[in-house]
């Protein structure tokens, strides 16, 4: 154990003190709040900046009352109008003249869009937009929603009925979801609780297949660099991969911390610029994760990790280059994205008996009970049940990988083929 100990304590300051693991582990939380910073920036200037719509209404109808509900719907941070029209006064024989003209004024970027109402609008339900930029979906939405409204309305109007007992007898129906678990019930947004779930499983996905792929360059550097021929004359090759396990993990887990504590602040901080900047945002709240979250989190990482890493490791030593490495690494890689691409299946049936299996598999449970728990759909034996397979597979692994572990970490020359693995397995 002493060894073993000495071991990890070498692994973890041999990453830890280098200037790239520094630099790393800082470079992170900085470009994170650069993000931010240029996120804020720009979403003030864009919150407070007005847009000129050149109008071309050949209905004659529809425009005055577009301006009136654009101004009415859509304010800026001052909670002044967000957009400001230029009426063009347009006939049908002038209509590709007029156009031309006012493209070039959008293409001078004086105009913000030009937007071409037909004279059978109402019949082919469709009008025309040309701006620089098309694939601004917040423009769009917004401009495609408040034509149809207007429009709609003024076919309300032309057909004598009352527009506001038609709006009222037509209106959209609000959802609220809550959820129902073991401390009641309580209101939450379905697509805030995915947004955490995704964020929270990619960082797993993530974390377990770069520090993973750690593990392995670790080993076959020692290997290459025949530091390992001096290590295993005083210790035991199960004990030389505990400890590169064991260290690096530790390392990686600590630029994790680092990381988790800088991204958790400047989450924070995000949502107070919103809230300062964003019109009627003061009634916005930061989501609520409970501290059992954050604790399978921990879990499951932990767990997942040594999963992964003890296959890395017997991969690394089997491996004498980086060129054999990216080859032999893809059975293991294709294990974490296919937990990972799962996701997308039990996210929409976390409860199904597909679910429930996948969610047990060691090699997937990290990612998709951990999910299936966010979601409140994984009951608490299951949760318990998936950590006890993990633990029996991880002692399962070190047996298996250990002797694949002896040989090859002695293996020099070739890279070590199938029925040589097999062999070491039987034979070791």
């Amino acid at each position: 154990m002493k060894k073993t100990f000495t071991l990890i304590k070498r692994e973890y300051l041999a990453r830890v003190r280098t200037k790239g693991f520094i630099i790393g582990t800082l470079a992170m939380p900085f470009l994170v709040f650069i993000l931010i910073g240029v996120q804020m920036l720009t979403a003030q200037m864009g919150a407070r900046e007005k847009k000129t719509l050149a109008v071309m209404d050949l209905t004659g109808r529809i425009a005055p009352v577009l301006q009136k509900h654009m101004s009415e719907t859509y304010k800026n941070s001052q909670n002044e109008p967000l957009y400001q029209f230029d009426h063009v006064a347009v006939r049908p024989e002038s209509l590709a003249s007029l156009k031309a003209r006012y493209n070039r004024l959008v293409q001078d970027e004086k105009v913000s869009a030009l937007i071409v109402l037909p004279q059978d609008v109402f019949d082919q339900n469709a009008f025309e937009v040309y701006a620089r930029n098309i694939s601004n979906m917040e423009f769009n939405a917004n401009l495609e929603r408040a034509v149809s409204y207007v429009v709609s309305g003024l076919r309300l109007e032309q057909s004598g009925l009352d527009q506001a007992l038609v709006r009222r007898l037509t209106q959209r129906l609000e959802l609220k979801t809550f959820k129902v678990s073991e401390e009641g019930t309580k209101e939450e947004s379905g697509m805030v609780m995915f947004g955490i779930s995704y964020a929270m499983i990619l960082i797993l996905y993530t974390a377990l297949l770069m520090y993973g792929q750690f593990v392995m360059r670790g080993v076959y550097e020692d290997k290459n660099s025949r530091v390992v021929e001096v290590l295993l004359s005083s210790v035991r090759p199960d004990q030389f991969m505990a400890g590169k396990i064991i260290g690096i993990g530790g390392a990686g887990l600590t630029q994790f911390l680092v990381w988790a504590l800088f991204i958790a602040l400047g989450s924070t901080y995000d949502m107070m610029m919103v809230k300062q900047m964003a019109l009627g945002a003061e009634s916005l709240a930061l989501p609520t994760i409970s501290f059992s979250i954050y604790l399978f989190f921990f879990i499951f990482f932990i767990f997942g990790y040594f999963i992964y890493a003890t296959l890395y490791a017997a991969l690394g030593s089997m491996v004498n280059d980086e060129a054999d490495a990216q080859s032999l690494q893809w059975p293991v890689t294709i294990l974490i994205l296919m937990g990972f691409l799962a996701m997308f299946f039990i996210i929409n049936n976390p409860n199904s008996t597909l679910a429930v299996v996948l969610s047990l598999i060691p090699f997937f449970a990290p990612l998709l009970m951990f999910l299936r728990y966010t979601v409140g759909a994984a009951p608490l034996y299951q949760v318990l049940l998936s950590i006890v397979i993990m633990i029996a597979s991880i002692y399962g692994l070190i047996w298996l990988t250990g002797r694949v572990f002896r040989v090859g970490i002695l293996l020099y020359g070739k890279r070590a083929t199938l029925p040589e693995v097999v062999k070491w397995i039987r034979y070791s």
